[in-house]
């Protein structure tokens, strides 16, 4: 038994296979969008705080729980003494307290901040 299928009708069940396996494999791929990032670090005297809580996008980004000795180099990671918040590219707000033997005894006003591709934005948290 011999089955025929016509040209053109090859033709079409070709290029939907072909289409089918462009978009797999566009799916596929990893999010590619712009980033960049808030580098939080502090000279503040150890003796006025036990942490700094940073806030971003009005979320925990993590906390500083020693002064940092000099401006951290882009792209360090989260530690004891530094907050990289890794985010897309745009405007994104943040703030901070001060916290001493549990209770907060300041704090930094949210303000907006705007990334740009591949970049660090430093801030040190100061009084």
């Amino acid at each position: 038994m011999k089955t025929c299928i016509k040209p053109g009708v090859k033709k079409v069940l070709l290029a939907f296979f072909l289409l089918g396996m462009v978009t797999l494999m566009n799916s596929c791929k990893k999010d590619k969008s712009p980033t960049g990032s808030f580098m939080f670090y502090t000279f503040l005297d150890n003796k006025d705080f036990d942490a700094i809580k940073i806030y971003v996008d009005g979320k925990l980004a993590g906390e500083i729980t020693l002064t940092h000795i000099e401006r951290p180099p882009c792209g360090t990671p989260t530690s004891i003494n530094v907050v990289n918040v890794k985010l897309p590219a745009g405007t994104h707000s943040w703030y901070a307290k001060q916290i001493l033997n549990g209770q907060e005894i300041d704090e930094w006003d949210e303000r907006d901040e705007v990334i740009k591709e591949g970049e660090c934005n430093f801030i040190k948290l100061t009084e």
